[in-house]
């Protein structure tokens, strides 16, 4: 990296910006390498989908969205997880084009499960952190969520940066 480039990029937080950039880096690699230590009962795609499946009937279309996914990688989750019993396809009455997609009971109990098992071992892991700090993170981590998708769609859309 040039030292130009450290000075001038984002508005003078170049160290920052530089720890954000490798802390995510890092942080992408550990969680990747304790999810293939555990045994959980539902891989990341399914359990994003099945977390996003709890308010109810979602349109596959509507799922490619959240997930920042095309709709054929969507559809072959879905199928896949049709087989495993954890979802149904139902048809859209309001247009039969498109099918949405419902938790079935065995869906429910084991994104539930994985869920609870996921927030002990978060709850663990911050445990020695002040409770401020907890709230703080969260709130960081919202809101660059949010910011994660704009900068997704701006890409889509064809006028990102």
């Amino acid at each position: 990296m040039r030292d130009s480039d450290d000075k001038t990029s984002a508005g003078g937080r170049p160290e920052d910006i530089s720890r954000v950039e490798y802390g995510l880096t890092r942080m992408v690699r550990l969680l990747e390498a304790l999810a293939r230590q555990r045994d959980d009962p539902l891989d990341r795609a399914h359990y994003l989908m099945l977390r996003h499946l709890e308010k109810g009937l979602i349109r596959i279309g509507d799922l490619s969205e959240v997930l920042a996914l095309d709709a054929t990688t969507v559809t072959r989750q879905v199928t896949a997880m049709e087989e495993r019993g954890l979802v149904v396809r139902r048809v859209n009455e309001l247009d039969r084009r498109s099918a949405l997609v419902e938790r079935t009971e065995k869906g429910a109990e084991l994104v539930e499960d994985m869920r609870k098992s996921r927030i002990q071992r978060l709850d663990e892991l911050l445990a020695d952190w002040p409770e401020h700090d907890v709230t703080l993170f969260a709130a960081a981590l919202e809101r660059f969520d949010t910011y994660l998708y704009a900068e997704l769609r701006a890409y889509r859309e064809g006028t990102a940066g």
